[in-house]
């Protein structure tokens, strides 16, 4: 059984339609409140049983430092960084009883910092520390905790607020062509990582970064 979450309810209604054991909780992680939902749901519907939390909501302002804004800052930690602590936290009681895995979703940003991306990356980098970290801390639990560092995936998080059309597309033809694979990768690419960190084929890994960037964090 799977519980996905996300603020646009006619996606995540879509989603689940397409099979009997996928449910959803619709809201935004940021609200405190949206996520002891979450929580409710998996303890009513699913009798506390959580076995793996992944955690992977993000979003990155385009801007260099000279025009970002708190607003901005604050916009991009309280997605990328306190949601994922707070919704790790909240579900913890029920990952150490079951021994399962966190999943975290980083970018190859954390290492291999671009233009424009400073908020984004910093928060990545976050991610990462807290990875290494809360895998030492759970170990003894039996939970084990890593994380995805993808490059770039064809996903709608290129569609950029305050992005003309064109100013989109050059801002992906410049990232493109700094891939030694020449191209973006796809959503199953990091799916088939993530679905072998959540196996039992991964039972002795814990604490590790895998990048999924068409060899993008080997410059």
């Amino acid at each position: 059984m799977v519980v996905i979450v996300g603020r646009k309810e006619d996606d995540l209604k879509s989603v689940a339609n397409e099979n009997s054991n996928i449910s959803y909780v619709a809201g935004d992680i940021t609200d405190s409140n949206v996520i002891k939902n979450i929580i409710k749901k998996i303890q009513t519907d699913y009798k506390g049983q959580l076995d793996i939390l992944i955690n992977n909501a993000g979003w990155c302002p385009v801007q260099p430092i000279q025009k970002i804004t708190m607003e901005d800052y604050n916009k991009a930690f309280d997605l990328d960084v306190k949601a994922v602590v707070e919704m790790t936290i909240q579900s913890l009681p029920m990952l150490i009883k079951s021994k399962g895995t966190i999943i975290n979703l980083s970018s190859v940003g954390a290492t291999h910092p671009s233009k424009n991306l400073s908020m984004y990356v910093g928060a990545k980098a976050a991610i990462e520390n807290f990875t290494r970290s809360w895998a030492l801390d759970l170990a003894e639990d039996g939970v084990r905790v890593n994380a995805i560092a993808p490059g770039a995936i064809e996903t709608n998080i290129w569609d950029v607020p305050g992005l003309s059309k064109e100013e989109s597309k050059n801002h992906r033809d410049k990232i493109a062509s700094t891939i030694p694979f020449g191209r973006f990768g796809k959503p199953e690419d990091v799916a088939n990582v993530a679905l072998f960190l959540a196996s039992d084929s991964a039972s002795y890994v814990s604490g590790s970064i895998y990048a999924v960037d068409g060899g993008q964090g080997a410059l």
